[in-house]
């Protein structure tokens, strides 16, 4: 197939603009995979495919990661001894990095190679199109459904999806929703859920959670719930300071800590100051090591609206023993058996539910530690880092998505 580009071959292209070249280590001559990212920013997805690389890599799996943009802020704790390659994407498609892209599988020889997203999807296929079937190509999708505006990115990159060998989701609910946008690889793929490491997420004790508090002049007696996440519309962390508002006009002692940083925080703030509850609000920002903020909350709650497919930052907080509550979207249901290991909500009634939940779940300590007791042991049972490696290891030798697993 001869794709035209402004006129040109495609293969022409490829050599005006591979202005740079790509150093391949001897000793990466050889991968088992190649993960290919948008960026190593510091972000869920981007720091889950950081663990699973680290994680496959300690079981023997030769892995490397290339990744199309800056920044590169996880790149730090990537194992030192594993390739990673910034593929300098500029502008909103770059054959520069395209190029560059070809140069590392076409000399490192990866067995599979993943798009984590979508917009990685289309320099992986293009590349395929251009090697042949020199690896194969699964894509990644950790994004549900977009909402109703944004429709038209699942549009756009069917094609691309198309020419996968094969696609991981996140949930079932994630890939029944994007089944009419990959057709035949809906057939050709299977589900892995998010993995969180419950030797690092583990429960701290009521007094370095109450120790934690003090430091950060939070009452012991507080009832304390919040949430981690990119401050963002959809993320409606609103949500959070609304119930807030609403439980301390009934004069519960609640506070609410909000982990994370973007570009609703002002909104946010002024939402606080508007409904006096400012003083009761901690926005901590960005943290490296979430596990302190996890541990001073009673209850972890998700209020988003869409995007959510299988929250890591929920997992966490159920490693860590916390009851959580979930906006019914993406996997919630799958993660979270209502009543048992947490609660899950009807967007359509989490302004009012979510309060009244609260103040049940404030009234009843015995109730929150059952819950956060049963979400240790789910994620230990069904959500550990060692499951979602040993299921990604199996895929990677070609056991799982080539045996059409559904």
């Amino acid at each position: 197939m001869k794709v035209q580009t402004n006129g040109q071959p495609f293969e022409r292209m490829m050599e005006d603009t591979a202005q740079q070249r790509i150093v391949v280590r001897d000793d990466a001559k050889w991968l088992r995979a190649l993960f290919v990212l948008n960026s190593l920013n510091m972000g869920g997805s981007e720091t889950k495919i950081v663990r699973l690389v680290n994680a496959l890599y300690q079981r023997g799996v030769q892995t490397g990661i290339a990744y199309l943009c800056e920044p590169g802020t996880l790149r730090a704790l990537v194992d030192p001894d594993l390739p990673v390659w910034h593929l300098e994407r500029r502008g909103k498609f770059s054959f520069a990095a395209l190029s560059r892209l070809l140069r590392v599988i076409s000399t490192t020889h990866p067995r599979v190679v993943f798009s984590v997203n979508l917009y990685p999807t289309l320099y992986v296929a293009l590349a395929a199109m251009y090697l042949g079937r020199q690896s194969r190509t699964v894509g990644l999708l950790n994004t549900s459904s977009p909402p109703p505006q944004e429709r038209w990115r699942m549009k756009f990159y069917r094609p691309f999806l198309r020419r996968l060998d094969g696609i991981v989701f996140g949930c079932e609910r994630q890939r029944q929703e994007w089944a009419p946008y990959v057709h035949r690889n809906a057939k050709r793929s299977c589900v892995i859920y998010n993995g969180v490491d419950t030797t690092w997420f583990a429960p701290m004790s009521d007094a370095q959670s109450a120790h934690l508090r003090d430091r950060q002049g939070i009452s012991g007696d507080a009832f304390v719930f919040g949430t981690v996440g990119r401050l963002a519309p959809e993320k409606n962390q609103v949500a959070l300071i609304e119930a807030l508002s609403t439980l301390r006009k009934e004069n519960i002692d609640a506070h609410v800590i909000i982990v994370g940083t973007g570009s609703e925080r002002a909104r946010l703030e002024q939402r606080a100051r508007t409904m006096r509850v400012q003083s009761h609000v901690s926005f901590v920002g960005m943290q490296g090591d979430v596990r302190p903020w996890l541990a001073m909350m009673d209850v972890f709650v998700l209020p988003s609206k869409h995007v959510e497919t299988f929250s890591n930052a929920a997992l966490e907080a159920m490693a860590m023993r916390r009851p959580v509550i979930l906006s019914r979207i993406g996997g919630a249901d799958e993660m979270v058996r209502d009543g048992v290991d947490g609660h899950v909500i009807e967007l359509d009634e989490l302004d009012v539910a979510l309060p009244q939940l609260l103040r049940t779940l404030h009234a009843d300590p015995i109730r929150r530690q059952r819950l956060g007791r049963n979400a240790r042991e789910r994620v230990e049972r069904e959500f550990s880092i060692d499951s979602m490696v040993k299921r990604f290891a199996r895929l990677i030798e070609g056991s799982d998505v080539e045996r059409r697993v559904s």
